[in-house]
């Protein structure tokens, strides 16, 4: 099997600074970023960058098929007009796990199910997403079910509440969830997460909490994309990590600021290239 090299963004990497910065404060957002970046990057790659705005698109399903007259969210990928067409009758245009949900959700108008519509929904996202054919991605959004299922497990035993309906997807976490009474649900050997997501669940503020936990995502896109220094990987690891800074911003004003000045340095870092990567530059040549 031949190998294909990745494709190399240096310029659009090395002037991300120049373009999410204004006068030392954040001008573009994520979704901005995306929009910048359509021109730029190459149709396969974009389409991973689409994945990331996945969640808006199903948020903006959800609220067209409930129809609870909320803002149509316009950092989705799918326009207002095309989603209203595909509630009416959905087509091979749309994602198949879309029309898969849409054709559930018209079946099941009494709402009967034992998981509920948004957990469906949830679970038909987590199968497209950890299929997806890019490793990082792959492991990225594995991570985030994992970790999503972890802590609702977790309140769901500190409040006494069923935790079956509410798990999403049918994996060795949820299946550990579900027979295991111990506190981290005997994942402690094959979901060494488990030890931070409970080391912030025991923190009784809840800001404190979000920001371990982000935490440990941010590492873990560090971790993740070390070794991409110009590839579509570090553009998605910027994108994500963008996106936790906005959040931030808006929650914690401090603690943003502190991220965004990661984020920034982190990119600093990309330019600094190691010599295994120049040595490889010089073979190639």
């Amino acid at each position: 099997m031949m190998f294909t090299p990745k494709r190399e963004y240096f310029y659009l990497v090395a002037g991300l600074p120049d373009l999410i910065l204004d006068e030392g404060k954040v001008k573009l957002s994520a979704a901005d970023l995306k929009r910048e970046w359509l021109q730029d990057i190459h149709p396969e790659d974009f389409r991973l960058v689409e994945e990331l705005f996945r969640k808006y698109d199903n948020k903006n399903l959800l609220n067209l098929l409930m129809k609870n007259g909320r803002e149509f969210d316009q950092r989705g990928n799918y326009s207002l007009d095309f989603l209203e067409e595909q509630v009416k009758e959905p087509t091979e245009n749309i994602l198949p796990y879309m029309r898969e949900f849409i054709l559930f959700f018209k079946s099941d108008l009494s709402g009967e199910t034992v998981k509920s519509r948004e957990i469906v929904l949830e679970e038909l996202f987590f199968k497209y997403l950890t299929s997806l054919n890019n490793s990082f991605l792959k492991n990225w959004f594995s991570l985030q079910l994992n970790m999503g299922n972890v802590l609702t497990a977790l309140n769901c035993r500190q409040h006494k509440l069923p935790v079956e309906p509410q798990m999403i997807g049918h994996n060795f976490v949820v299946e550990n969830i579900l027979r295991s009474n111990a506190r981290d649900f005997g994942l402690i050997q094959d979901f060494p997460e488990i030890e931070q997501i409970l080391a912030a669940w025991d923190n009784g503020n809840m800001l404190e909490r979000e920001k371990a936990l982000d935490l440990m995502r941010w590492q873990w896109i560090d971790e993740n994309t070390f070794f991409n220094y110009f590839t579509i990987e570090r553009l998605l690891a910027f994108l994500i990590q963008l996106e936790i800074t906005e959040r931030w911003l808006l929650l914690d004003r401090e603690e943003g600021e502190r991220l965004f000045r990661e984020l920034l340095k982190n990119l600093g870092k990309s330019y600094e290239l190691p010599d295994e990567f120049e040595l490889k530059k010089t073979i190639s040549k």
